[in-house]
């Protein structure tokens, strides 16, 4: 059999890919990072997905108390996958954790240690520093964790001041830059929007100013992992648009009441960040106005379904008594 190249249909029906976010290839402050232990990442990201798939089924073992997803990747098992020694796998997980790009927790003697996988910083000010002049800043918002060097020997998750950390991530050496934000991840509505198109070039900026007095929206914890990753999909998305900031905790949430509210699904969020178009002028307001058409859609939806439902009730209803 020949193995030629690559077709659109494989890509499409076949083929699965390890994916690593592109901040981690391109920015400077993860070049010196091993591209082995970039490898190792990617694998545990993959893991992650599995985990995710595992939860949306409603099983709910690789979710912790705080609502944090973690995996199991046994030494054992990356040696035998990698073809490496166990050293060598081992001081690569080190690389990771000396990073903030994974915590372990120790589970016992006999059980295998958790992987909680982490966020890329996507701090703009810390990714075009190298890794040891970005240190004193990196450590000012580790600081914020309870016992994070002391994770093994813990059984305990550090996970909650893990959620504090990614928050505060977007406001270190907020002195020279003020503006800088976070951003956040299927298919966008197929009915179009009865609002004018000039919507979606809604620059960031206008709609930044008009949310700052707005109270940031509540989501249950247990969302936090989902829009995580959801974060993390936008952010890497968007790395290549120019002048866009990244998402802010507060746009987080805004995404999060979606989910919360059971009109969108993960998924639909990530899939429809792929389709942000490369022209859009504000990539955040385009994405936000996307889940607002789906939710109305589902709204409407909801009504004409209960309206159909009522009028087949009575109408049975009037058949019974006229056959009565």
């Amino acid at each position: 059999m020949a193995y030629g190249r690559i077709s659109l249909e494989q890509v499409l029906n076949s083929e699965d890919f390890y994916q690593l976010p592109k901040m981690m290839i391109k920015a400077k402050y993860y070049r010196k990072l091993r591209a082995e232990a970039k490898l190792i990442f990617a694998l545990f990201r993959d893991r992650i997905t599995a985990s995710l798939t595992n939860v949306k089924q409603g099983d709910m073992r690789f979710v912790d108390e705080n609502g944090d997803i973690f995996i199991y990747y046994p030494i054992e098992e990356l040696v035998q996958d990698l073809g490496w020694g166990r050293d060598k796998v081992m001081n690569l997980k080190k690389d990771l954790i000396r990073y903030g790009l994974i915590d372990e927790v120790r589970q016992g003697v006999t059980k295998a240690n958790r992987i909680y996988v982490k966020n890329i910083i996507t701090d703009i000010n810390i990714l075009n520093m190298d890794f040891d002049e970005a240190k004193p800043f990196v450590n000012a918002v580790k600081s914020t964790e309870v016992g994070k060097f002391d994770f093994k020997k813990s059984g305990n998750s550090t996970s909650r001041n893990r959620e504090i950390r990614l928050q505060e991530i977007g406001k270190i050496d907020s002195s020279k830059n003020k503006e800088s934000k976070n951003k956040e991840s299927k298919n966008i509505s197929s009915r179009k929007t009865e609002k004018n198109s000039n919507e979606f070039s809604q620059s960031a900026e206008t709609y930044q100013s008009s949310s700052k007095n707005q109270s940031i929206p509540f989501v249950e914890q247990k969302y936090y992992s989902l829009l995580q990753i959801i974060a993390d999909k936008y952010n890497d998305q968007m790395f290549g648009f120019p002048d866009v900031l990244t998402m802010t905790h507060k746009q987080k949430m805004q995404i999060g009441q979606y989910l919360a509210e059971g009109y969108v699904t993960s998924t639909e969020v990530l899939n429809m960040i792929e389709r942000i178009p490369k022209d859009s002028a504000s990539p955040l307001a385009y994405l936000l106005k996307s889940l607002e058409n789906l939710k109305q859609e589902r709204q409407f939806e909801q009504k004409r379904m209960a309206h159909l439902n009522a009028e087949n009730y009575y109408s049975m209803k009037k058949e019974g008594i006229e056959n009565g």
